[in-house]
């Protein structure tokens, strides 16, 4: 479009009040206010809300408020807290322990005199890290093993191969994707869900690997691959048979193996209908 550099007329306001208001939220929350904090609060929430008294719903708005944008984690100690919110320290533990029992906080010393806290989330989302960490993660936490459960990430469920073909790149990418779930829950009754998927970008595949799955045209999105090795995490070896080539219309990034792994390990999907492709014999090796 040619710029004629013509003066426009300035457009009125067609809804004053709601028009003026966002104005005026746009700016007061800009980063010309250094004061403003961008509190997340979790759409989710509303689902504990029933379960918490008060002042653990006060107490948590605090720890949303005062948390750092990058890693929802602040420092505040009891003492502190309590001035702030009128409260004696031992209601600010009680509350605490009621918070961290619904998943809603973590809290840890780290070998530090006074205790970090962090606020969960509580939406599904997926993280990439490397093979290296993931090992630690499943290592130390025991994540691997069914009886063990971690406040953060909740229990292992599953690990997932995946081979994304993605068509904007005209490539095939393999990811390994760990599967973790935590569940809040209050007796019988589940509250919220949160679907962790951690995952690494592996090395390039064998050749043969990668010229038999682009070969492959199916009806369908996703297929599954047969003739994987065991993949060794740590200390545990896990049966790959839950592996599968996706095509995918986007390129690989944590938003693309969120949308991957949120739709192949619903419950509900039924995988018996799935064309299958064997990659034996063709050099195919778990990196």
């Amino acid at each position: 479009m040619i710029d004629l550099g013509l003066k426009q007329k300035e457009v009125l306001f067609k809804n004053t009040e709601k028009e003026l208001l966002s104005a005026f939220y746009s700016s007061s929350t800009g980063k010309s206010n250094k004061e403003f904090r961008f509190a997340k609060v979790d759409s989710n929430f509303i689902n504990f809300l029933p379960y918490l008294n008060d002042g653990a719903i006060k107490l948590y708005l605090y720890y949303v408020v005062v948390a750092k944008n990058d890693t929802g984690e602040s420092w505040h100690s009891i003492d502190t807290i309590s001035q702030k919110l009128n409260a004696t320290g031992r209601s600010i533990g009680n509350w605490n322990h009621q918070l961290e029992d619904l998943g809603l906080i973590f809290r840890t010393s780290n070998g530090r005199k006074s205790k970090a806290t962090f606020v969960l989330p509580l939406t599904d989302f997926a993280v990439k890290m490397s093979t290296q960490k993931i090992e630690q993660v499943l290592t130390e936490l025991k994540l691997y093993d069914t009886n063990e459960s971690s406040k953060v990430f909740g229990r292992f469920q599953s690990v997932t191969k995946l081979y994304v073909k993605s068509q904007t790149a005209d490539t095939i990418t393999g990811i390994l994707c760990v599967h973790l779930n935590r569940a809040s829950t209050v007796g019988t009754t589940v509250l919220n869900s949160v679907d962790t998927y951690i995952f690494n970008v592996l090395p390039t595949p064998d050749e043969n690997v990668v010229k038999r799955l682009s070969e492959y045209e199916g009806n369908g999105r996703v297929a599954i691959v047969n003739g994987e090795e065991k993949i060794t995490l740590g200390k545990k070896a896990f049966e790959s048979s839950n592996c599968f080539l996706v095509n995918v219309p986007f390129k690989v990034d944590e938003t693309a193996v969120y949308e991957i792994m949120s739709q192949l390990t619903k419950d509900n999907v039924d995988f018996s209908d799935l064309d299958q492709i064997s990659i034996q014999n063709l050099g195919g090796k778990n990196d």
